[in-house]
């Protein structure tokens, strides 16, 4: 079955949703963009899309732009780290996520996807099973804990009648993570020379543009109320920066470092930022806590019968994130130098 017309796509913009939206115009499908700024999805698309101007925290707006859809890609979600994001996440991640499932609810949408994250699954005692959503929300990380209850709500819609599917990506790497995500921030680091050591984490790692491919695979196949993971390669923290280091020409850091001391310094972090409002979410409680994870995921487990693999290798990945992240440096430096360039004589 294809991909329904009239497609409302959120965070289109984003990461995950420019991949997503390029695949879908690609393959001549229309598509309805909710959008914050107009101007960067007219940037990236051109008039290839259709710009509906609203915002999850706006009910009214969600309404338009549900109206006479019949897809709902839900990708917009807030990925930030530190206590002071709190209140940001939990509205982004749950009010807005409620918003709009109930505007997908009253404009009679026939297929949501809904995009969480693998990254609060835990391992299911049935060894034929995928990965489940724990009974309690995490503790000890904000983020978290909003996709947990947004994903709670949305099992609640699809309990209701409303055909919802969740889509729960690994961690993501690929060209064009301008925020950056952490996983895009660690290469950035790299690349720096400002990741001297690591920890023993454990990650599965998959290409975006896997992760645009399966979401679209959900949209055509999946069934209401099931969670697709969207996974890949299982990895340890030093072997995914050692093979950027190679694929860069620069250093791979050396030393593990043990997790209490990552502890104490993450609560340091943590202080500082809550404090100074200057923290980057680079070193706080919740990147610690990560720091100590072994998330891998059993990829034959992980689709639950949906026809999709993922067909990009890693190092393809990395390679072009290094790529993509040195070509903005370029630009960068190349646009600060005609800003400093004096005006010519009249």
């Amino acid at each position: 079955m294809a991909v329904t017309a009239n497609i409302l796509v959120t965070g289109g913009t984003g990461f995950i949703g420019r991949y997503v939206v390029r695949s879908l115009i690609r393959e001549g499908q229309p598509v309805r963009l909710l959008s914050r700024t107009p101007s960067k999805a007219r940037r990236l698309f051109g008039e290839a899309a259709t710009l509906a101007e609203g915002d999850l925290l706006d009910p009214a707006s969600l309404e338009r732009a549900c109206r006479g859809v019949e897809t709902v890609l839900n990708l917009g979600g807030l990925y930030e780290f530190g206590a002071r994001h709190r209140h940001a996440l939990w509205e982004t991640n749950v009010i807005g996520t409620n918003n709009l499932l109930t505007a997908a609810w009253q404009a009679r949408v026939e297929r949501v996807v809904h995009c969480s994250t693998a990254g609060i699954l835990t391992a299911s005692p049935d060894p034929d099973a995928p990965p489940g959503l724990p009974a309690k929300p995490p503790r000890s990380c904000h983020y978290k804990q909003s996709k947990w209850h947004g994903e709670r709500l949305a099992l609640d819609w699809a309990r209701r009648g409303l055909p919802v599917m969740i889509a729960s990506p690994t961690a993501l790497i690929g060209a064009e993570d301008e925020r950056p995500t952490p996983t895009g921030r660690m290469i950035v680091d790299l690349l720096a020379g400002r990741f001297p050591c690591y920890s023993a984490t454990g990650l599965n790692v998959i290409a975006v543009e896997d992760v645009a491919e399966g979401i679209l695979t959900i949209a055509r196949q999946g069934r209401a109320g099931e969670r697709y993971v969207l996974a890949n390669r299982n990895m340890w923290l030093g072997e995914l920066l050692q093979m950027a280091a190679a694929a860069a020409g620069v250093k791979a850091p050396r030393f593990v470092v043990p997790w209490p001391l990552i502890a104490l310094g993450g609560a340091l972090g943590e202080m500082w930022g809550l404090t100074t409002g200057a923290g980057n979410g680079r070193l706080c409680w919740e990147t610690a806590y990560f720091a100590k994870q072994r998330q891998f995921f059993d990829l034959a487990r992980c689709a639950n019968g949906l026809a999709w693999l993922p067909g990009k290798p890693i190092e393809n990945a990395v390679a072009e994130t290094i790529s993509w992240i040195r070509g903005q440096r370029t630009r960068s430096a190349q646009s600060a130098v005609l800003t400093l360039q004096p005006e010519a004589p009249a």
